[in-house]
């Protein structure tokens, strides 16, 4: 199966999780709106998603796959390494998940520090998070057999992992609707439960992919040798999985800045959610198959293709940031507004929205050239840039949610993941891993052109066209402006497209 075919492989079926993903929490803002309850399940929430984020949507592979394929001429050594880094990574996972339950009021606090001590927040986020935790060691053991399943090019059952998770935690909540729990700590309590559940499922379903693979894991004969290989896989995977989790860890940062404002947690969870489709995108193709590409190319041909890459993000991002911004209010209004979820929620969380969009852009780009990086072996310096990435969040939440509120708070997610690709895009191209040709630059120029040109466009519609009454009207209210945009922007592309051919056929 080719390059092109599996990447689309992937992302119909990262496509098909994340849609399932925005029923799930349309449920759940339906079930809990943007109150008490709702911002403590969104703290809970936030270190199995970490975990989600670094280990169940590819990121592990950057490290792993390849480990595997130097693992020695030996058979049975790929299996040993595979069991030895399952062994070591779920046993960590387990230790980490226990002395995070034991430890969960003072995780809280810290994640969380406008919570009231001894609050309905407060209270309900430690209940949940003691119960969601064990959902951590399950990502693991997902990802161990999802990056086998991977590396002899199974691509599709692992990335319809995903989709089952959804489909377990929706039942649950389609129990609590159909009782009308709602907007109760009994409610949080249930969904917990239910992603644990989910983790459960991934694992099922890793594991059925990677049935048959020549590295399946082997426990019999392991050496203290093996053991090394998989704390070299670990170290190996630190840059790509820190990178994987800036998403989540930004967001942690900015929960922390915003948790003194009501129904601000909440809120910003919802909205970062829908930002994860398309993120999601970029990254699963990512993991899954970016990597197994560029190991098989020389040095030229995979800088060449890091940098195609890098444009083939920029095609999906771009307009996928400007349609999130031209239209954050009327995709929230049409996905959540119904039951607890009110309009003055959906203002909310809209205006968040729009500030997240337009990080989207640069956060994909971080998926795209920490896989590069990986590749060629820069894993100390992509490593360093994350870190000073997150760092900078940290500082800029801070400063702009006690100056000017969670909107602004929000923007420091932009402002953290632009520095990091300016920083490990340089590098790239200092190194040699990463090279753009005229044509590429050029095109990426046209495309951002194009997006601009559809966001005015969409705008414009957007006011001439009044908001809708009842859901079935905004849905094709919403449905008609994308399939607006998505024309404009793929006549503009496509313009785009032929004008640099043409340019450089000619020679100017």
């Amino acid at each position: 199966m080719s390059l092109l075919a599996r990447t689309s492989l992937v992302s119909a079926a990262t496509l098909a999780s994340r849609v399932l993903g925005f029923a799930r929490d349309a449920a759940t803002a339906a079930v809990l709106g943007v109150g008490p309850v709702a911002d403590a399940l969104a703290a809970a929430m936030a270190l199995p998603l970490l975990a989600r984020r670094l280990l169940a949507e590819g990121a592990f592979n950057l490290a792993f796959i390849p480990a595997l394929a130097r693992a020695g001429d030996d058979e049975a050594a790929p299996r040993r390494l595979a069991g030895a880094t399952l062994l070591l990574l779920c046993g960590l996972l387990l230790l980490l998940a226990a002395a995070a339950a034991l430890f969960m009021p003072q995780l809280i606090g810290l994640m969380a520090p406008g919570f009231e001590a001894g609050g309905q927040r407060a209270d309900v986020a430690i209940l949940c998070g003691r119960v969601v935790v064990l959902y951590v060691p399950l990502a693991g053991l997902a990802a161990i057999y999802g990056g086998i399943a991977n590396a002899t090019h199974r691509v599709l059952l692992p990335a319809l992992a995903p989709a089952a998770a959804n489909v377990t935690v929706l039942c649950v909540i389609a129990v609590l609707l159909a009782r009308g729990l709602m907007e109760s700590d009994t409610a949080a309590f249930a969904i917990v439960v239910a992603q644990v559940g989910a983790g459960a499922a991934q694992f099922v379903l890793m594991r059925l992919a990677a049935r048959g693979c020549p590295a399946l894991p082997l426990f019999r004969v392991l050496t203290v040798q093996d053991f090394r290989g998989a704390l070299g896989v670990l170290r190996a995977a630190s840059p790509a999985l820190l990178f994987a989790g800036l998403s989540q860890l930004r967001f942690i940062v900015v929960v922390a800045a915003v948790s003194a404002s009501p129904g601000a947690v909440a809120a910003l969870n919802y909205a970062q959610r829908l930002l994860d489709l398309p993120l999601g995108l970029v990254g699963a193709s990512a993991g899954a198959v970016l990597v197994p590409a560029l190991l098989r190319r020389g040095r030229a041909e995979a800088a060449d293709d890091a940098g195609r890459a890098v444009l083939a993000a920029l095609a999906f991002a771009l307009p996928a940031a400007v349609g999130l911004a031209v239209l954050a209010e009327p995709i929230v209004v049409t996905l959540f507004q119904r039951g607890s979820f009110d309009a003055e929620d959906a203002r909310l969380t809209g205006a968040l929205l729009a500030v997240l969009a337009a990080s989207l852009p640069a956060q994909g780009l971080e998926r795209i050239l920490s896989a590069a990086a990986s590749t060629v072996g820069l894993i100390t310096v992509a490593e360093r840039i994350a870190l000073a990435s997150l760092v900078l969040c940290i500082a800029a939440a801070a400063a702009l949610a006690w100056g000017l509120g969670p909107l602004a708070a929000a923007g420091a997610v932009a402002l953290s993941s632009l520095a990091s690709i300016l920083a490990l895009g340089g590098v790239l191209v200092r190194r040699g891993a990463l090279r753009f040709s005229v044509p590429a630059l050029l095109a990426a120029a046209g495309l951002a052109a194009a997006s601009l040109a559809m966001g005015v466009a969409v705008h414009a519609f957007a006011s001439a066209w009044p908001p809708a009454q009842g859901t079935l009207s905004g849905i094709l209210r919403l449905t008609g402006l994308i399939c607006c945009g998505a024309v404009i922007y793929g006549a503009g592309a496509l313009g785009v497209k032929v004008a640099v051919s043409r340019a450089w056929r000619h020679g100017t």
